[in-house]
């Protein structure tokens, strides 16, 4: 039985997925089948990209209080913070 979610701003390469759902980001194979959580932080990740060679996801995330860019290996993994804007930085591409 499948459940109904809400799942947010995927992205796409090759056969993964990257997705928001619950305020985190989840992957799944795009032929189907179970999908795993690729974060837990304390506040959300939002608005996934995959790098050109699929290896690196990019995302918003606040984590510390402010949105933020990180990235993270798309296999999953510890999320490096890229920015130190205090509001306003976004993924662009």
């Amino acid at each position: 039985m499948k459940k109904a979610g809400y799942y947010r701003t995927p992205t796409v390469w090759n056969d993964k997925i990257v997705f928001v759902a619950d305020d985190d980001l989840w992957t799944v194979v795009s032929s189907g089948g179970k999908a795993e959580r690729l974060t837990s932080g304390i506040g959300e990740a939002y608005h996934p990209n995959f790098s050109p060679d699929g290896t690196m996801i990019a995302f918003n995330g606040t984590y510390e209080g402010h949105t933020e860019v990180y990235v993270m290996p798309a296999e999953g993994g510890e999320a490096k913070r890229l920015t130190y804007m205090s509001e306003g930085a976004s993924i662009v591409g």
